[in-house]
């Protein structure tokens, strides 16, 4: 088990989502923070991405996550944006 509830890298505020890459690593959309944090399988905290907006690489209700066979990551935005933002492996 990793993780506890805050605003700091590997915490969270509500995490949503989950999704494991072709290496292993972890990725979970965390709608407490408006962002995605990505971890490897023994659960050390590698970076994140995302804040709250309505632009490019920001969310209002972080939600669901999928990666595809070439890495790239699906995320969905269910607050007003309504939305799928696709991101290049990372």
């Amino acid at each position: 088990m990793w993780g506890s509830q805050g605003i700091s890298d590997g915490r969270f505020g509500e995490p949503e989502g989950i999704a494991v890459d072709a290496q292993g690593n972890i990725y979970v959309t965390d709608n407490g923070n408006n962002r995605v944090e990505k971890f490897d399988s023994d659960g050390k905290f590698l970076g994140k991405w995302g804040n709250w907006g309505s632009d490019d690489g920001q969310f209002e209700y972080v939600f669901r996550i999928a990666i595809d066979s070439q890495g790239n990551i699906y995320v969905t935005d269910a607050g007003d944006n309504d939305s799928i933002q696709k991101f290049r492996p990372r």
